[in-house]
């Protein structure tokens, strides 16, 4: 008899609970006397709900009216880091509207990432991208500027073994490097063109074992180490020292110490917090800090950046090591940013007299092809560069 009353006690505390939690929850969005926890990462907006006889008969309303109420409801971030906590703690796994994903060791990766190495897609695309970039070198050769792809590698690439069993695809895990990374680079190596194979760099090195892996991508990073990087764009000088005599022999100096301690802000984690779980950060994860020379005066000459957020870490070694200098980066080909401020400058406007002064007067043009995003990768800054050139400009 005790027992079945606690039994119905128990469910009755169970659904007071809940109901305490969400009138709570209710209130604070009502009020405004709350303040509920920060989460990570982007989201749509839910729209405001549109009430009408034809919304209400489709239930559309019904739909805008939870998604509007779920998102400012009072408490929901605390409920999503619980929720989180309790998914990625006890069984290692994210919701499936994350974009994080755990693997083994304490390993996060990307769903991007995890796509990329898991597809199977014909190499028509991606050769012809760097048929592409060998042309456009060649026009651009001719021209006084250097046009150079330079290959950042997927995390994928290098910390394979930690991809959980779930997420390898059977038949098409690992064909990318053919089909996309092995294509693109043979090609461009047919074509005789120049370029930087950023992850054969890097891979050499942890053959070598001279660089460990999580040098290369931090467990809870989705970025490459700004070391690595720098590593990497060193390597991008050698290759156009022909073309570029006036760079002489001068190298980019990337000695690095550690930072043993770092913020949880720093890019390192940026995986990590889009897990929005209850833990401060991951242990035993360092960060690069530059300690090499400045670079001289040889080393200053008119560059570009162009790609994705893979070319801060090329604008942070121009910024501190001053290598590269005059900069600019075209994050995604649509915003102009200084290396130097960080700063958003302007809007990336083709055709224009600025945008040509800006692009075509540069002595070296970098474009940034994150291995993951092959072969879409700077197909609009190569389409905007061949309009350009192939069109006829009056004297």
């Amino acid at each position: 008899m005790l027992t079945g009353y606690a039994h119905a006690l128990g469910k009755v505390a169970y659904v007071v609970g809940l109901l305490a939690t969400a009138a709570a929850g209710t209130i604070a969005m009502a009020t405004e006397t709350f303040t509920d926890v920060k989460l990570e990462g982007a989201e749509l907006t839910a729209p405001v709900p549109s009430l009408g006889l034809r919304a209400l008969r489709t239930e559309v309303f019904q739909k805008e009216s939870t998604a509007w109420f779920e998102q400012r409801w009072g408490l929901r971030g605390y409920a999503v880091r619980a929720d989180n906590t309790l998914g990625v703690e006890l069984f290692h796994e994210t919701r499936v509207d994350q974009d994080a994903v755990v693997g083994r060791d304490g390993v996060l990766f990307t769903r991007d990432d995890l796509a990329y190495v898991n597809r199977n897609d014909p190499p028509d695309q991606t050769i012809a991208l760097a048929r592409r970039f060998a042309r456009l070198q060649t026009q651009l050769l001719e021209r006084g500027t250097v046009l150079l792809p330079v290959i950042a590698p997927s995390k994928t690439s290098f910390h394979r073994d930690a991809i959980p069993t779930a997420w390898r695809r059977r038949g098409a895990f690992g064909q990318s490097d053919k089909n996309l990374y092995g294509a693109f680079v043979g090609t461009l190596e047919e074509s005789g063109a120049l370029f930087v194979d950023g992850r054969a760099l890097l891979r050499a090195e942890v053959d070598a074992a001279t660089t460990q892996p999580e040098d290369v991508f931090a467990r809870p990073a989705r970025h490459w180490g700004l070391a690595a990087a720098c590593r990497v764009l060193q390597a991008s000088v050698d290759t156009v020292r022909r073309e570029i005599r006036e760079l002489g022999d001068e190298q980019i100096d990337c000695k690095a110490t550690l930072d043993r301690n770092p913020s949880v802000d720093h890019v390192n984690f940026d995986i990590f917090k889009l897990l929005n779980t209850w833990k401060a950060k991951p242990a035993a994860v360092d960060v690069d800090v530059l300690v090499g020379q400045q670079s001289g005066d040889r080393l200053h000459v008119p560059t570009l950046y162009v790609g994705s957020s893979f070319v801060w870490a090329f604008a942070q070694v121009t910024r501190e090591r001053g290598a590269l200098n005059p900069a600019l980066c075209y994050f995604y080909d649509e915003s102009v940013h200084d290396p130097l401020t960080t700063r958003f400058v302007k809007k990336v406007e083709p055709f224009t007299d600025t945008w040509r002064a800006d692009t075509l007067a540069r002595r070296l043009i970098i474009v940034v092809i994150l291995e993951t995003y092959l072969p879409v990768d700077g197909v609009k800054f190569l389409g905007e560069l061949e309009a350009e050139i192939d069109s006829p400009h009056p004297p």
